[in-house]
């Protein structure tokens, strides 16, 4: 059905072309105005603070951000500085194409970049050239230009600007940005004291599993509840850290389910489930429920970052000994190889301007406000909550303390939840390398990791609704269903054999074509990016 669905879908986006008059006259009206010239103390984003009112859907379910510039600082200098309003609207995938077959897309939308719908609004001629936009009315618009190449589009436009982008403009020395990896582990650095462990012994495989065992074995408790060794079982990602490879030295893709490393990362959670390290909650908790228990002390150590950002915030608010910090990642398994760990550069969301915009120089001159340093800085750390002191960023002390004494009220007065346009290699530029400061304990320029840019590796899924990923879906249910089971198995042997035997079932769902075609698609990626080799032990 959803491949009937994106082929309707598909149809529908071409046939109503011509309907788009309304955004198309827009965007001619808009295109009589003289061009925008920047000089220094004078932004593209002041020179017209005309009130408007930007419509903007954003297609997440969980994003609750409203527009309130009487209590939120981030609002109001948005409006004081640019005159733009703006009027949220949310929902799902699924709403989204609602609104691109009704033609009622509203100013902007957001999405996951890597979406099919992007490729759909690209081909179906709905959304405006975000390079022509900028070149006219924001020429100060700050992104990197590999973002606008390796965006481009079939017709040689740009019309994304990506979040959480790295492009070698920016990742590297001179720059002050760097290749982060999600792929590490954390550790409430208190209850290391208790059993007289460090942060550095969980660096080893025999490190981490012995503090984990210690911690149960000590029968450890926070707020008179028994704390949880570890959290956090992603398979794939220790398959990382215990150091496999996803290119050989052909140069052809390994999926990683068929590699050594991931069969030795299986039978760590096996252990850890037996030894009753980790629990059987494991696989059913939502993002939320984990959330929970680390806010409330409950948990030692967990994997990765995105579980436990605002979680660790909460618990670090409520009892300033109980930080949990960064480790890194395991260094290496059994085989003796180094880790190399992955950082998703291509970026998180994708957001554009259709046609039906009403007035496309206030939507762009509000993307290059929002892709400023000083608006990046601020989603982080607070509208007005901050100075640069000698190169670092440091916040106020009155807004420290608004944060400590309750997050969500500073959140609400301090935080424009807006960092669909952020580049952390900004964040990092500037980061305050004071131990104390509550972003660099989960985020510090860690030397020592070997850390890839995934673009060559991450864009290699056939197209969604083709026979193929139908396939592909397939393989993965299949897969996600198999993976506690072999986790939970009683013994070694039992979890050695059912991985066997879901490999077998993997290539009867057609595991093997899938391989071949993500493989060329592998080499297209590495095409395009001038690469012959991509896996960092092969360079």
């Amino acid at each position: 059905m959803k491949k009937f669905a994106f082929l309707f879908l598909g149809i529908f986006l071409v046939s109503i072309v011509p309907l788009f008059s309304g955004g198309r006259q827009a965007s001619t009206q808009a295109g009589t105005q003289s061009q925008v010239v920047v000089t220094p103390g004078n932004p593209s984003w002041g020179q017209d603070k005309t009130p408007y009112t930007l419509r903007w859907f954003v297609a997440y379910d969980w994003y609750g951000e409203t527009w309130n510039p009487q209590v939120n600082l981030g609002n109001k200098k948005l409006l004081e500085e640019t005159g733009i309003s703006i009027e949220y609207s949310t929902g799902n995938t699924e709403k989204l194409n609602l609104l691109i077959t009704t033609n009622d897309l509203p100013d902007m939308v957001t999405f996951d970049i890597n979406a099919t719908q992007r490729k759909l609004l690209e081909d179906g001629g709905v959304l405006l050239d975000l390079e022509e936009l900028s070149a006219r009315y924001a020429p100060d618009l700050n992104v990197p230009q590999s973002m606008k190449d390796w965006y481009r589009a079939s017709d040689g436009k740009w019309y994304a600007v990506a979040s959480y982008y790295y492009g070698p403009e920016r990742s590297n020395p001179e720059f002050g940005g760097y290749y982060e990896t999600q792929n590490k582990n954390f550790a409430r650095i208190d209850i290391l004291g208790q059993i007289n462990m460090s942060l550095n012994d969980m660096k080893t495989k025999a490190g981490f599993l012995q503090a984990l065992r210690t911690v149960k074995a000590r029968n450890i408790q926070y707020n008179g509840k028994a704390v949880l060794p570890f959290i956090g079982a992603n398979v794939s990602a220790f398959a990382s850290q215990f150091g496999a490879d996803l290119e050989d030295r052909s140069g052809n893709l390994l999926n990683v389910r068929r590699q050594s490393e991931y069969l030795e990362a299986l039978l760590f959670m096996n252990t850890l489930f037996n030894e009753g390290l980790i629990s059987d909650e494991e696989f059913t908790m939502s993002g939320q429920q984990r959330d929970q228990k680390i806010a409330a002390g409950e948990v030692f150590a967990a994997h990765p970052w995105t579980a436990v950002e605002n979680a660790r915030k909460a618990l670090w608010n409520s009892d300033p000994n109980a930080k949990i910090m960064y480790i890194g990642p395991i260094n290496g398994g059994d085989n003796g190889k180094k880790p190399i760990l992955e950082a998703g550069t291509a970026g998180w969301t994708g957001t554009m301007i259709t046609k039906n915009c009403r007035n496309p120089a206030k939507a762009i001159q509000f993307m290059s406000y929002m892709t400023t340093e000083e608006a990046t800085i601020a989603v982080y750390y607070g509208t007005d909550g901050f100075d640069i002191i000698n190169g670092a960023i440091v916040q106020k002390p009155e807004v420290k303390k608004a944060f400590a004494e309750n997050y969500q009220a500073a959140k609400a007065k301090y935080i424009m939840d807006a960092d669909f346009f952020c580049d952390w290699n900004i964040i990092v530029k500037y980061l305050n390398a004071d131990p104390d400061a509550l972003w660099y304990d989960i985020n510090p320029l860690d030397t020592s990791l070997t850390v890839y840019d995934n673009k060559a590796f991450a864009w290699v899924n056939p197209d969604e609704g083709t026979d193929l990923d139908v396939i592909r879906v397939r393989i993965n249910d299949y897969w996600d269903q198999q993976v506690p089971k072999m986790i939970m198995a009683k013994t070694a042997d039992e979890c050695r054999r059912l991985y066997q035997e879901s490999l077998a079932q993997a290539d009867a769902l057609g595991m093997k074509d899938l391989d071949t075609f993500q493989n060329q698609k592998f080499k297209e990626n590495k095409k395009r990016l001038g690469l012959t080799l991509a896996w960092p032990r092969n360079l």
